[in-house]
């Protein structure tokens, strides 16, 4: 998953899957997710609910909320810290339109 599309009212968990990165044993052991909208501004406060942010062994997930259509796109950048010392990221772009 690269892009979501969502209304502004939408709230809903996006999740992003490591395991292909992992060699086998390797886990998750830290993670952070984040937000910027088109101009480069944190909104990691009010896109995402911090504290649904979720980590298994090799996936992140978390829940997005609100957005507007003239600051779309944002940039949802995963992060996570492996058992093996490994840093991983992977970005997804979160456009808001209303249908």
């Amino acid at each position: 998953m690269n892009e979501v599309i969502k209304q502004s009212y939408e709230e809903f968990t996006v999740q992003v899957s490591f395991a292909l990165n992992l060699a086998s044993g390797e886990s998750i052991v830290s993670s952070t997710v984040t937000a910027v909208d088109k101009a480069g501004t944190d909104v990691s406060s009010t896109i995402t609910d911090q504290t649904t942010v979720v980590q298994t062994s090799n996936a992140v997930s978390l829940k997005v909320r609100a957005g507007s259509a003239s600051m779309s796109p944002y940039k949802l950048t995963f992060r996570c810290v492996t058992s093996a010392g490994h840093k991983w990221e992977h970005d997804i772009t979160m456009r808001v339109r209303e249908r």
